[in-house]
């Protein structure tokens, strides 16, 4: 593709982009506990500024210290201190040529009639001069957050605030009294020559909040005090739409263009989308007029070189990102961890994985498969100036990737394996043999200084009376259509990849009925993902009509159904035409033993050590690499 319309530069108030691609603010959780910088912080994002990056937004960043109380690990303003950092990073931007924006911001647990006077001019006053702290370090940009149910988009929601007063949402000019408030204030205390963002909600996508024609007519009330407007969806406080604050692999990808197109017709001021863009989709976004500039995060965590790949026609080696939701949305504030990507290993890892230096002197590996982990191992390999032989059974690479994205539910993985194939059929220095089955002689005849082992898992099937009756098949062979299932379907097993099964079979018009031993609290806290991703897919399941019960043990399989237990003994039959399993998988423990000690340095990883996902597959794979 031809990136002409997202490098053409913008002018943003007192600023000129170089381009139209925003980083949208987010919480890496790499500050310290109580909210100062660190080299860490410093240097994941300064990569992106480097990657070409126009904007850098820093996301939620505490202006007061009740709020920094509650958000470990992310930025506090209100910190004494907060200047030093603030600097730091600001400079390690404009490095770069970017320009360096930061979202100061106010949460609390009191509803907006909870609030005495005293509480809103305090935060007002927060604002003001966290903003004057942030210009003073060098930053260029205020993001005020104006929506997904912070605190400022409250007071606009007659469905959150009930106040009686001034404040109130009697009339127009006292729901929008406090945004105005606000941006005042902090006007007041910048002057003219930082611009200011507002972050904003299309539409709160929850029964009697703010709709889009609301929405819209706050944003034409204030768009004479910002420079710049950056259009998001959904409210914190109601859970079925935060799915499209932060978009799901089960949600179309840019499902939010549509409120910046309306936002751009009616406004008179740059309106930013964000919301699952590619480079791609930025560019026809933009073209189409739909949006000013675009915004986006996950993507520049997958990688943050993307920008200047596809400026300089490198389009087709920019990593995708597979919209786990790992990075960020890992209970941020109960249990906060620092930010890792499932694509990409050295995110968040930084500086520490700054400099990996080439093996010396070269080493020739052997790489026993050619699924996720494998072919992650053999590039990084390579890249270190080793000399690579990697074995595949199959006629093509990708594993069980492959398996991964016959559901039609999992198109980003589908984009992710063609990458994954492309670039590793792509760096030099790996020699690709594919049809092969690797056997020990065949690996010593190679004289390996190293092995990875990358051989992937089997799937499990219950040891039970029936199982292997011609009634009975695997969910994954149902997903690559090698399977054909009746009306009536009963689905073993209730994690992530059978529910995906039986939401796609209940689509089609399947009666489907799905059983576990265990309850869907317990399996979705075994989940190795992001429970936000399990927790939607279990609201399309029940919207797909599918009856999921929970306490029961399959005991056998006959012709008519399933005979399952339940945790008093009781036995009784779900009748069905069909069985699909779903049990999980197994190491290949046999695998395992025959490369065990085939030389001196073997390694095993991905599934075949122990059953995981992309995540530590990917994670597993780049650290063999790293460490030979």
């Amino acid at each position: 593709m031809k990136y002409e319309h997202i490098f053409k530069p913008i002018k943003i108030g007192p600023l000129t982009l170089r381009n139209r691609i925003e980083v949208a603010p987010h919480e890496p959780k790499l500050a310290t506990w109580d909210g100062l910088m660190t080299n860490e912080f410093v240097t994941y994002t300064a990569a992106m500024a480097r990657g070409g990056a126009a904007l850098v937004t820093i996301g939620d960043s505490a202006v007061t210290q009740e709020y920094a109380n509650t958000a470990p690990f992310a930025l506090n303003l209100a910190h004494r201190y907060a200047s030093n950092g603030l600097f730091k990073l600001a400079d390690a931007i404009h490095r770069y040529g970017a320009i360096a924006s930061i979202e100061p911001n106010y949460r609390n647990e009191l509803r907006p009639a909870e609030m005495t006077k005293e509480d809103i001019r305090q935060m007002i006053k927060a604002f003001a001069d966290c903003a004057v702290k942030c210009k003073n370090a060098g930053f260029d940009m205020i993001m005020i957050h104006g929506g997904h149910g912070h605190n400022l988009s409250q007071f606009f929601s007659p469905l959150m605030n009930k106040r009686t007063d001034e404040y109130g949402c009697d009339t127009f000019e006292n729901r929008n009294r406090l945004a105005n408030n606000v941006l005042d204030a902090v006007r007041q205390a910048i002057g003219n020559d930082m611009a200011i963002e507002w972050r904003h909600s299309g539409d709160d996508l929850t029964p009697g909040g703010v709709g889009v024609e609301d929405q819209l007519a706050q944003a034409k009330a204030i768009q004479n005090k910002i420079d710049l407007i950056h259009v998001s969806a959904g409210n914190l406080y109601y859970a079925p739409s935060v799915k499209y604050m932060i978009q799901q692999p089960y949600v179309p990808m840019t499902t939010n263009i549509r409120f910046a197109e309306r936002f751009k017709k009616e406004l008179d001021i740059p309106v930013v989308s964000v919301g699952s863009f590619n480079l791609d989709l930025a560019e026809e976004a933009i073209a189409a007029g739909k949006c000013d500039m675009v915004a986006m995060i996950r993507q520049f965590i997958a990688d943050p070189d993307c920008v200047n790949k596809a400026r300089d026609g490198r389009g087709d080696e920019i990593r995708p990102c597979i919209r786990c939701c790992v990075c960020v949305s890992r209970d941020p504030h109960g249990n906060p961890m620092p930010v890792r990507c499932s694509v990409n290993p050295v995110s968040g890892r930084d500086p520490f994985l700054d400099d990996i230096k080439n093996s010396d002197p070269p080493k020739k590996v052997v790489v026993v498969g050619g699924g996720c982990a494998g072919m992650e191992a053999a590039r990084r390999l390579a890249e270190r100036g080793n000399s690579v032989v990697l074995f595949e059974k199959a006629p093509e690479l990708g594993g069980s990737l492959i398996e991964a994205y016959a559901n039609r539910l999992k198109s980003d993985i589908k984009r992710y394996t063609d990458w994954s194939i492309h670039m590793t059929k792509k760096t030099p220095g790996i020699d690709i043999r594919l049809n092969t089955p690797a056997t020990r002689e065949l690996v010593l005849k190679e004289k390996p200084d190293a092995v990875i082992v990358a051989v992937g898992s089997e799937q499990i099937i219950p040891d039970i009376p029936g199982i292997r009756g011609d009634n009975v098949c695997l969910a994954v062979d149902v997903d690559m259509g090698k399977a054909k299932v009746g009306k009536k379907v009963v689905v073993i097993g209730a994690g992530l990849t059978g529910t995906e099964t039986a939401v796609v079979l209940a689509q089609d018009g399947h009666d489907v009925t799905q059983i576990d031993m265990l309850s869907i609290e317990q399996i979705d806290s075994r989940t190795l993902g992001s429970k936000s991703v399990a927790n939607t897919l279990r609201g399309m399941a029940a919207q797909a009509g599918v009856k999921t019960r929970t306490g029961l043990k399959a005991v056998e399989v006959t012709k008519q159904g399933v005979t399952v237990q339940d945790d008093k003994g009781f036995e009784f039959i779900i009748p069905c035409d069909t069985v699909v399993l779903s049990v999980g998988v197994r190491p290949r423990t046999k695998v395992m033993e025959e490369f065990r000690d085939v030389v001196r340095d073997v390694y095993f990883v991905g599934d075949c050590s122990k059953p995981g996902n992309i995540t530590s597959a990917v994670r597993e794979g780049f650290y063999a690499a790293i460490n030979i």
